[in-house]
């Protein structure tokens, strides 16, 4: 099973970048996409490491992200040669070897591997996500969406992590109350396209996902994800919503009949809307996951959990950082 790797490159420091891709061995094909505007990015010497020349100025909670990734895709797939392509972070690293998960994505029955949730099948992720999922930001659906996530919620919002995100709970006893009973009986009948003055694109031929940015896929996959019409119904509308990198992608495949298994990644704990950083006591929790790649480790090449995986795994850049130099590739318009 031939390999590529996407690496989406922001805010993190060019040797913890450049400690990633030696960590994917010498072999593998990676593209990195780096958003100039928030800072220098991987200063490479490996030569296969190629860097995208033309990358969308992405931020946080918009359209951008998914457009760094459709384009990291379209990079890739100029390369004929790979099979499985696996969207990675600037703070993930490996935590098992890389010739381990190629075996794993070989003898996979799944085309694609993603964690998700149906939001018409979990009440939990509907009321935590689905005011993003089915109003665009600024309208006046997407206030009415927030008011009955207030309504449901309560005072004092719990968490629970699952499918590499951190969904809100209610209060405790809060779903017995009449409001909330009210606020989840309204967002399910948004949902299902029954309440007056609320359209969305899904219904029951079309529903609607939620999950993990990092995700992984057969090359079949990549090719029919960068082949959806950018002016479609799913883009027009996920293009207008909050953080659409966590639904856009995952609705595409939930709805696709691909066949979808659980990521490969480990996301660490969520405090608030973000993952803490790995350490060292988080490494035998690693170790006992299934999966073949964490996020996030902290942006340091030094940093003692770092070192200590890599060196686990029998990875390079386990005991010193080394820079990468990239190929630069034509741009793709």
């Amino acid at each position: 099973m031939t390999l590529a790797f996407g690496i989406l490159s922001s805010r993190e420091s060019p040797e913890s970048v450049g400690q990633l891709i030696d960590a994917l061995g010498p072999g593998a094909r990676v593209w990195v996409h780096h958003d100039d505007a928030k800072g220098p990015g991987p200063r490479p010497l490996r030569g296969e490491a190629r860097r995208i020349v033309d990358p969308a100025e992405t931020a946080w909670g918009e359209w951008s992200l998914c457009e760094a990734i459709l384009r990291l895709l379209r990079e890739a797939l100029t390369d004929p040669d790979w099979r499985y392509f696996q969207l990675l972070s600037g703070s993930c690293l490996p935590i098992r070897p890389i010739e381990d998960f190629a075996r794993h994505v070989e003898r996979s029955d799944a085309d694609a591997h993603v964690d998700m949730v149906a939001l018409g099948d979990d009440d939990v992720a509907l009321m935590s996500h689905g005011f993003r999922a089915y109003a665009p930001q600024g309208t006046l659906g997407h206030r009415v969406l927030r008011r009955l996530r207030r309504w449901y919620m309560g005072p004092h919002e719990g968490s629970i992590d699952r499918k590499g995100l951190g969904f809100s709970l209610p209060t405790p006893g809060r779903e017995d109350a009449p409001a909330a009973r009210l606020a989840l009986e309204g967002m399910r009948r948004i949902r299902d396209g029954t309440a007056p003055g609320l359209s969305h694109p899904f219904g029951p031929d079309r529903g609607c996902w939620v999950g993990s940015t990092w995700w992984g896929a057969r090359r079949e996959v990549c090719e029919w994800i960068v082949a959806q019409p950018e002016d479609g119904e799913l883009q027009r509308f996920f293009r207008r919503v909050l953080i659409p990198d966590e639904f856009y992608f995952q609705t595409l495949l939930g709805n696709s009949g691909f066949a979808v298994a659980s990521s490969n990644h480990r996301i660490s704990r969520f405090d608030d809307s973000h993952p803490v950083r790995l350490g060292l006591d988080d490494l035998a929790d690693l170790e006992r996951s299934d999966r073949f790649f964490a996020r996030k480790f902290a942006d340091d090449p030094q940093d003692p959990a770092r070192l200590e995986i890599l060196a686990r795994i029998g990875a390079q850049g386990a005991t010193r950082p080394r820079a990468t130099r990239f190929r630069r590739g034509e741009a793709r318009a």
